[in-house]
């Protein structure tokens, strides 16, 4: 009997507890002060980010479809509370539209190997869907999550990232009350709209564009499941995630090989290399959930299917 075809989504998954693997099988002989058999402490190092950078390369491939829901999330929450949708219908259209771009991109492998290659975060459609995002909430007066989402993007897309600048962006997100508070609502919500046929009053008063972009995840459960896990964690690791893969987007290009560096790519790695231990324990929370995902073989299945699917429908696009 052949064994069965395993989903890219597992395969990322996958990929990512392997990397983290080997940049924690560095880590730990480092930490023990043996000397490197063959090579220097200082490469191991370098090795040691490289592999950290390909697991959260790897694990954002996976999740960008999740981390587009929970950015786009609290400003449907907003406008139902507000009415926001009659109040600025072209905008949400937007947040919308830029969704479903994400959605899209995160189905096609072919997208992913060739144009996201190792920033999936910074070159997929999430900078675009957190500023669509943000001129909403700016026309229902949240400005608030308005100038973080334009601030994540913005740090999303610039070339030389420092670490500063996501601790920066991370102290923002804790202090935006706001934001927690509707992600608070979020998961009660997802639960309620998406997982049975609700007859909560919310669910029954969603506005049809809301309805358009639940219709996005209702056809496809497994994004639900990594929606639900993400926001078990929290708004905070969500973002994380995000800044993190980001940030890490250079090592995954530059400290593989020594060749070609230059004296700014060595001061980048060295700031890496000074950071890794709260982001290794980052990664390690969000390795266990990983984990839990690649053994089920349910989701697998489905994913395959939802992967299968979305081929066959981008194949007839061509």
């Amino acid at each position: 009997m052949s064994k069965k075809r395993k989903s890219i989504f597992v395969k990322f998954l996958s990929d990512s507890l392997t990397f983290l693997d080997a940049a924690l099988s560095i880590y730990d002989e480092l930490q023990s002060g043996k000397e490197p058999l063959f090579s220097d402490v200082r490469s191991l190092e370098y090795q040691k980010i490289f592999n950290l950078a390909r697991s959260f390369e790897t694990l954002s491939k996976a999740y960008l479809s999740a981390y587009g829901g929970l950015i786009a999330y609290p400003a449907l929450l907003v406008a139902v509370a507000k009415r926001g949708g009659l109040l600025a219908p072209r905008y949400e259209q937007k947040v919308i539209n830029s969704l479903g771009i994400l959605v899209r991109q995160s189905l096609n492998l072919k997208n992913i190997k060739e144009n996201l290659s190792h920033d999936p975060v910074g070159k997929s459609q999430i900078p675009d869907l957190l500023r669509s995002t943000a001129k909403f909430l700016r026309q229902v007066r949240e400005k608030e999550i308005a100038k973080l989402y334009e601030q994540i993007a913005d740090y999303l897309k610039q070339s030389n990232k420092t670490y500063i600048q996501l601790l920066e962006i991370r102290k923002r997100i804790v202090s935006a009350i706001q934001l927690k508070e509707v992600h608070k609502q979020l998961l009660d919500i997802i639960e309620k709209c998406l997982q049975s046929e609700s007859k909560d009053e919310i669910c029954k008063n969603l506005p049809r564009e809301a309805e358009k972009i639940l219709g996005v995840y209702r056809e496809k459960p497994y994004l639900v499941d990594q929606i639900l896990s993400m926001l078990d964690l929290g708004i905070q690791e969500m973002f994380d995630a995000m800044l993190y893969t980001a940030y890490l987007a250079k090592a995954a290009v530059i400290a593989d090989y020594s060749a070609g560096r230059d004296e700014s790519d060595e001061k980048y790695l060295e700031e890496v290399r000074d950071h890794q231990k709260e982001i290794i324990e980052f990664m390690r929370k969000i390795a266990q959930i990983n984990k839990e995902f690649v053994k089920s073989d349910e989701l697998d299945e489905f994913m395959r299917e939802v992967e299968d699917n979305a081929e066959q429908g981008l194949s007839g696009q061509s």
